[in-house]
């Protein structure tokens, strides 16, 4: 008989869990159906600050990622590539922090400049190689990546264009995507070695 009342508490615990996981991404479909009917006839500075960013405030990653693919497919008329590159890294953020590493990557070719210039002083597509490459578990193109950044010079505030960010993916290369954005230990120091070892 106790086995029976265990046994029933655990499957009811069991249940609630999985009900409240589901309805809290209800929760984000639902608000992210709301939020991309609201912002259909905004114009790209409304919504990169007040669009996407609201999905992402509340956790819904993946709700964040859907708006910005269904904002650009409404405005792809009326959008600049440097606009366009901009949210697709964003969408690139936002899936990672879904987990959906797989939808991050496509983001990410179409957020390259293809018409970087070999002297620029802001590296812009190494940054976007080596979040590419911590996404597909590549260390060595992670590792190239940095390289490249290394190699621009300092700006006006003596660092150089995301070098330190790129870092992050190299320093915290098993943790997840939000641990890279959000956690300190993530930054490198000068004392720190804790690199992965290649494979």
């Amino acid at each position: 008989m106790k086995l029976g009342v265990f046994t029933a508490l655990f499957l009811w615990l069991a249940t609630s869990a999985t009900a409240q996981t589901v309805s809290q991404e209800d929760q984000c479909l639902e608000y992210g159906n709301k939020v991309n009917q609201q912002v259909a006839g905004w114009d790209y500075a409304q919504f990169e600050q007040s669009g996407w960013r609201n999905l992402a405030g509340r956790k819904c990653f993946f709700a964040a990622g859907r708006s910005i693919v269904a904002w650009l497919s409404a405005h792809q008329d009326g959008v600049t590539d440097a606009q366009s590159r901009t949210l697709r890294y964003h969408a690139a953020r936002v899936f990672a922090m879904a987990g959906r590493a797989d939808i991050a990557v496509i983001h990410l070719q179409s957020a390259k400049n293809p018409d970087q210039q070999d002297d620029a002083e802001q590296d812009w597509n190494s940054y976007i190689d080596a979040f590419s490459a911590w996404l597909r578990r590549d260390v060595a193109g992670l590792r190239a990546s940095i390289q490249r950044l290394e190699q621009q010079k300092e700006n006006a505030e003596g660092f150089k264009p995301n070098l330190i960010a790129a870092k992050r993916f190299l320093l915290c290369y098993t943790r997840p995507y939000s641990s890279i954005e959000t956690d300190p230990a993530c930054i490198e120091k000068k004392d720190d070695s804790a690199v992965p070892v290649e494979e």
